[in-house]
């Protein structure tokens, strides 16, 4: 079963969706005499996270070849619309950078192009 909200996958049974949360229609649900779905009186208790960010309509190739070239500033991020965590690294990579001799820069400008990638690709969330 298909969430009809985000698109993802749910196993037959599933009451809510396991990427978004979201209430599954059921797909063979009992009636009863009113004509309404058939209700139990346990508590159901949802275990989804809070809605998280996704970036749907960014190019993933764009965003890597941005995060190429200034991915230590957080470029791809930037692209991506996800100012929180490019404002993150280039804090970190501008601060940090100096006092390591280079090594945090390094670390950010290789992290900042796969999650600028995985997130124009919609597989990671934006902070």
């Amino acid at each position: 079963m298909f969430c009809s909200k985000c698109g993802g996958p749910n196993g037959d049974t599933a009451k809510f969706c396991e990427k978004c949360g979201a209430t599954l229609a059921a797909a063979g649900g009992t009636q009863s005499a009113s004509g309404g779905a058939a209700h139990d009186n346990t508590t159901m208790r949802s275990t989804a996270t809070p809605a998280q960010k996704t970036v749907t309509d960014k190019n993933p190739t764009v965003a890597l070849v941005i995060s190429i070239f200034f991915g230590a500033l957080g470029g791809g991020q930037f692209y991506n619309g996800d100012w929180k965590k490019g404002l993150t690294m280039a804090a970190a990579s501008l601060l940090l950078g100096v006092v390591s001799g280079g090594l945090v820069s390094l670390g950010m400008w290789v992290w900042s192009m796969i999650d600028a990638h995985h997130v124009a690709s919609g597989k990671w969330s934006a902070w």
